[in-house]
């Protein structure tokens, strides 16, 4: 049975600007449709439908981009392990420097998953060299911007003063946020998540109320949980709420459900000193 296809105003505000399912622009390939449409439902916190779309690609040129997506969704469900299995084969295979970008990026985080510093600095300096060799355009500037979010995780990792380049901030004149230029390219996530790391950096509840206005499931609830760091009423119950309402791929569920952030939102335990909540 074909999966269903993500409804079309999720379709309009989690895809990227370059990107037209029915006129061709940013697909990649002509058999790409169904990568996007589990990109999708995973940034709607689906997935096992994200799966059911990737399963359908068999195009070896697809593959690691196929592999980075499966990383990110397992990675944000605390599986840093399951997904660094996943990337670094993808990456050995990768021929394409925007895919081997998005790997070496994702390598990064997984290492932060791991809390393991070293690493994770080496890994972020091998992704600051593939990010800056990647051709420049929109599928560049995204992994620009997944770049300024790591570098901040990597210096949380380190007990040092995380940067704000590339991050947002708060406009007072216009009182709004100011996005980076690069986020001209990103979806509604990505926008979210940059409001997120750019409230949590400069610890300004402002930009962390604006991600909770626009993030999509799969990130309302590390929104939340931050909201709920600086004391926003209710923000901890929201962000029980909405992990609850997370779908895990097939054959991940028991181990999401041992994660330190599952614990914790499930109320029976907590994080551990030194750890940082990740996003």
């Amino acid at each position: 049975m074909t999966p269903p296809v993500p409804p079309g105003a999720a379709l309009a505000e989690l895809l990227p600007p370059d990107v037209g399912l029915a006129t061709g622009p940013g697909l990649r390939h002509e058999a790409a449709v169904p990568v996007w449409y589990g990109v999708v439902w995973g940034r709607l916190g689906r997935g096992d439908l994200a799966w059911a779309q990737w399963d359908r690609v068999t195009v070896p040129s697809l593959a690691s981009w196929i592999a980075a997506e499966r990383g990110r969704v397992l990675r944000e469900l605390g599986l840093h392990g399951a997904a660094e299995a996943l990337e670094w084969p993808a990456l050995l295979r990768a021929d394409d420097p925007v895919d081997e970008a998005m790997l070496r990026v994702s390598l990064t985080a997984d290492a932060v998953g791991f809390l393991d510093a070293p690493r994770a600095r080496r890994r972020l300096v091998a992704a600051e060299e593939a990010v800056a060799a990647a051709p420049d355009g929109p599928r560049a500037a995204r992994q620009r911007l997944r770049l300024a979010w790591v570098r901040v995780e990597v210096a949380y990792l380190d007990a040092v003063v995380p940067p704000t380049v590339g991050l947002p901030r708060w406009d007072p004149v216009a009182a709004a946020p100011a996005l980076p230029p690069d986020h001209a390219w990103g979806s509604r996530f990505h926008t979210a998540k940059g409001l997120l790391f750019g409230g949590v950096v400069r610890g300004d509840v402002r930009l962390l109320d604006a991600a909770a206005a626009m993030a999509p499931p799969v990130l309302r609830w590390g929104v939340e949980l931050a909201r709920a760091d600086r004391g926003q009423p209710g923000a901890l119950a929201a962000a029980r709420r909405a992990w609850a309402a997370m779908v895990a791929p097939p054959g991940v569920e028991v181990a999401v459900a041992a994660t330190p952030t599952a614990r914790r939102l499930a109320g029976v335990g907590a994080l551990q000193d030194g750890e940082r909540q990740r996003f």
